[in-house]
């Protein structure tokens, strides 16, 4: 039974709540019972001036918003099969989906016109979301689950923006306006999408047409929304922003959702000028400034309000000296612009091959020094970069278990850890970004050019050690053409700047070790679901599991009475690093 017949028989509050992982009384004890304000309100600074009320749901409220989101966003992907429209129409908070999908659809047009819905959010009232779901011929809810849907979602009669299941059902009502605008488009000659509240038509007709947005003077540039598209769009319940209509031509720079349409979906040049600008800062002196103009709250993928930069407001000079409307800027923002640019840029930059390396372009080779810089040169912990991500794993539940002998490396505060080492997730965009691969291979391309992307920054870093361990058997070849005073009887192998390589050192009198080894034979012996482990890369997964498995199920779910004593011998050798390395500071 798909999740749609599942919602679609539910009857009642209970059965509402059986749905969403509740208790009916944990429910009802939220929306009716639950003492004091359920929203936190501020407001922030629109990019076109003015405030935008954001009511932020608390912490209760927010996660049984997002048990609904969840539920409805499976909702709609089930409706727009069936609905039969293939192509995307609306390409806001849905997978798969952004402002680059959105704008690709309207490159290489003619002419691109745009247009701003008004108070889109507040517009959807508590009536207009149990009217849908009671209404609409997809769900057709009983009245009483459609009157709970609409008491969790909304606020002072709203869908308010801060909750993470406004962006959800502000798609399934806007679903109908997508329908209307996609037959207007289709009989006009134009091309429809949707991101949020910003709807744009594009067409390569050599004139526009009238349906869609007349001109107001043929001497001037100014247009105005036609008579069909303001009656369409208030048949399914909006209200145009006159003040926001804007129509762009190919012989000029044409934009949708804040990028670059004309030939190819791009940044703005001003965009990678000043991201440029500020990582220079950043890299010579350890701070940059950013403007508080290019700083608004916005939706993350698990749809928590986040601080970001916004993509369609950065043309603001980040020179401090020009500009006094700056701040000081954080790593994690400059990151999140770099990303941005690196993600619409990949869609259409070559990558760049010479005879035996891969040549980075130059916005891959900027975001590439960003992360370099970030894990790398500023650290404020020492780092370890492990084969895999099971190593970590390995690691981490072994220092629980010894935390009262490795303070130096964890310490637990109330019911929490916090470990004092840190440990590389080699992310796929970090994979990607540095074009090196899980395992010895990659751990050994990043030492090839570790020196050289060092070199650009002249900042006070480097004030802790890098640290990557590897196995003691055949597969560490390649680190060993690169750090050729690597050996598993030395307590660490000093490579270059702050990186230092540890080797497994041999147990057991065996001639390769690897980090599996440090377990004992029972937990080694572990049988899951009648399976045996087996370390290799390729298993029989009918009798067999592998690496994944061992750590998440027997390691990690038994940490507490597994014996870790086999893995003193890498914390003690970390010390040893970490006290070499400081030495080395000092002197």
């Amino acid at each position: 039974m798909s999740v749609l017949e599942k919602l679609r028989k539910t009857t009642s509050l209970s059965d509402l709540a059986i749905l969403l992982g509740y208790k009916p009384k944990s429910l009802a004890y939220i929306l009716y019972k639950f003492p004091g304000e359920q929203y936190i309100q501020f407001q922030i600074p629109k990019k076109n001036g003015g405030k935008r009320n954001i009511k932020a749901p608390t912490d209760r409220l927010k996660h049984l918003q997002r048990r609904l989101a969840g539920l409805l966003n499976g909702c709609f992907e089930e409706i727009c099969i069936k609905s039969g429209h293939k192509r995307s129409l609306s390409h806001g908070f849905r997978k798969k989906h952004s402002i680059i999908t959105n704008a690709n659809k309207h490159k290489s047009k003619r002419h691109v016109f745009n247009v701003d819905l008004q108070d889109f959010f507040p517009s959807i009232n508590f009536g207009r979301v149990r009217g849908f779901f009671i209404k609409n011929n997809y769900f057709d809810l009983n009245p009483k689950v459609a009157t709970v849907i609409a008491q969790i979602a909304c606020h002072d009669n709203e869908l308010p923006q801060g909750s993470p299941c406004s962006p959800i059902i502000s798609n399934l009502i806007g679903h109908l306006l997508d329908i209307r605008m996609v037959n207007l488009a289709k009989k006009a000659k134009c091309t429809y999408s949707r991101y949020a509240d910003d709807i744009t038509f594009s067409t390569n007709e050599k004139d526009f047409p009238k349906s869609i947005a007349i001109k107001m003077n043929e001497n001037d540039n100014e247009w105005i929304s036609g008579k069909v598209l303001k009656k369409e769009i208030k048949k399914a319940g909006f209200i145009i922003n006159d003040k926001k209509t804007s129509m762009q031509y190919k012989t000029s720079r044409q934009i949708t959702t804040g990028l670059v349409v004309n030939r190819k979906v791009n940044i703005k040049k001003e965009y990678y000028k000043h991201a440029r600008s500020m990582c220079h800062a950043l890299f010579q002196t350890d701070e940059f400034y950013i403007s508080k103009h290019i700083l608004t709250p916005t939706i993350s993928d698990n749809n928590q309000i986040i601080e970001t930069s916004s993509h369609e407001n950065i043309e603001k000079s980040v020179n401090k000296s020009q500009n006094q409307e700056e701040i000081p800027g954080n790593i994690n923002q400059l990151e999140g612009i770099l990303s941005f640019i690196y993600h619409v840029k990949k869609k259409h930059d070559k990558r760049k091959y010479g005879a035996k390396h891969y040549v980075p372009t130059a916005i891959a080779k900027l975001y590439r020094e960003l992360l370099f810089y970030k894990h790398f040169f500023s650290l404020n912990r020492p780092l370890v970069v492990c084969e895999g991500k099971t190593d970590i794993i390995y690691l981490k539940c072994a220092l629980r278990q010894l935390r009262k002998e490795y303070r130096e490396f964890i310490q637990k505060v109330e019911n929490c850890f916090v470990f004092k080492i840190g440990f590389l997730n080699m992310s796929k965009n970090l994979k990607d970004v540095f074009q090196i691969s899980e395992g010895t291979s990659g751990l050994a391309k990043l030492m090839g050019i570790y020196e050289d992307y060092m070199n650009p920054f002249k900042g006070q870093g480097k004030k802790y050690p890098v640290i990557i361990l590897i196995d003691n058997d055949s597969g560490v070849e390649d680190i060993k053409k690169v750090c050729k005073t690597l050996d598993s009887k030395k307590t660490f192998s000093y490579f270059a700047e702050n990186l230092y390589v540890i080797e497994i050192p041999l147990v057991n009198n065996n001639k390769e070790t690897a980090i599996e080894d440090l377990f004992d034979k029972t937990t080694l012996n572990t049988k899951i679901d009648g399976k045996t482990f087996n370390r290799n890369a390729r298993i029989d997964t009918k009798t067999e599991y592998g690496k994944f498995v061992f750590a998440e199920k027997v390691i990690k779910a038994n940490q507490k009475d597994i014996n870790f004593n086999g893995f003193k011998v890498i914390f003690d050798r970390f010390k040893s690093t970490i006290n070499n390395y400081q030495q080395q500071i000092v002197k």
